[in-house]
């Protein structure tokens, strides 16, 4: 009875107190680090995004944090002409794209020989889990800029022990033993739009396969197993006065526009949309379930990569809401058919259009009666 009765003591007036949820260590981890942060929808051009000098890696970053930055977030680099950053190394999975700049990246793992990566403007590559890696401008007159997308925020929150990210010994030699040619730009089609690869020269003059249930002249190619990364990743293009289906998944995919001009329209089912201009080098992120849907009002075919928490083909980890690769009746529960969507949205892309005196190649669609 003594016991309850100190447990009911220690207890009084507890219901009269407010419980004051603490930040995720992922941000603290990411305040503490002294650069900026940008917490937006939108980022108009990554190549303009101010930075300043990070310690960590040793060169000029800021942060990116876009909508739902609980699963996946990424992080900007600049390195001078000629630079190195720090060689690093960390239990989350990275990304990594080449803004503009040309270098190389040594990848670096316990009992293995050394690897040099060298990357270009639009190469797209991921360093194994847990290897020591450091990137090198290899220009002597230009800078280089490195977006690097990472699930750091869902890794960091889990374990909450910089020690246990940053310092743990293991090795991922099941992913990665050193093996020559890892890095090769070379490409296996396992299926259609499926690719097996470790490195992309360029991803904008990459390999596409038709995907005509998306939109007319919808392309796209899934990138699977690249270094054994469950973030996913796909690179999908459109044709010139031309829009694709809406459609909606779960949270976390970064929208890299790697050419063209256009917009989207991203919305919560009920409620209004919002209109996201973008070019070349914008980035966006949907939010968690919203509907979004491109549209081309350029002269060039639109194309852009799209870097994703809803796991790699390969390697399936469903975190949130269902994508393409894991409901087999996407198409039925989560994308809107032409016929099915809004009149206003068509008579929409055609004044866009007519903005660009570019042509339109998207016939209005028959609409079904609602």
């Amino acid at each position: 009875m003594a016991i309850l009765d100190n447990f009911n003591a220690s207890q009084a007036g507890a219901t009269d107190r407010k419980f004051e949820r603490p930040k995720p260590f992922y941000d603290l981890w990411q305040e503490r680090q002294g650069i900026p942060t940008y917490s937006s929808f939108h980022i108009d051009d990554l190549a303009a995004v101010k930075l300043a000098r990070w310690e960590w890696m040793g060169c000029d970053a800021c942060f990116v944090n876009l909508e739902d930055p609980f699963l996946i977030t990424s992080m900007i680099i600049e390195l001078k002409p000629g630079q190195k950053t720090k060689p690093v190394r960390h239990m989350f999975e990275t990304w990594v794209y080449v803004i503009g700049g040309k270098g190389e990246t040594l990848v670096s793992q316990d009992g293995a020989p050394d690897t040099v990566i060298p990357w270009q403007p639009r190469s797209l590559f991921g360093p194994p889990l847990n290897c020591t890696y450091q990137h090198h401008n290899t220009d002597s007159t230009e800078p280089a800029r490195i977006l690097m997308v990472t699930n750091a925020p869902l890794t960091m929150n889990l374990y909450h022990n910089e020690r246990y990210v940053f310092e743990n010994p293991f090795v991922f030699d099941d992913r990665y033993a050193g093996q020559q040619g890892y890095f090769n730009p070379t490409y296996e089609i396992v299926a259609q739009r499926y690719v097996r690869t470790n490195m992309v020269k360029d991803v904008r003059d990459y390999y596409l396969h038709e995907w005509k249930e998306r939109g007319i002249g919808a392309r796209t190619v899934f990138l699977t197993g690249m270094s054994h990364h469950t973030i996913g990743a796909h690179v999908s293009e459109f044709e010139p006065g031309t829009y694709k289906k809406a459609h909606r998944h779960g949270p976390g995919a970064h929208v890299i526009i790697l050419q063209g001009t256009g917009y989207s329209l991203c919305w919560k089912e009920g409620e209004e949309p919002t209109k996201v201009d973008w070019r070349e080098n914008s980035m966006f992120s949907p939010p968690d379930m919203w509907y979004h849907q491109h549209f081309n009002t350029g002269p060039e075919p639109a194309r852009y990569l799209a870097l994703k928490s809803k796991g790699a083909p390969e390697h399936p980890c469903r975190i949130g809401a269902p994508g393409p690769n894991t409901d087999p009746d996407f198409a039925k529960n989560h994308q809107i058919e032409h016929e099915d969507e809004a009149p206003w949205i068509y008579d929409l892309f055609v004044s866009e259009l007519k903005k660009n005196s570019a042509e339109n190649h998207q016939p209005r669609p028959a609409y079904r009666k609602r």
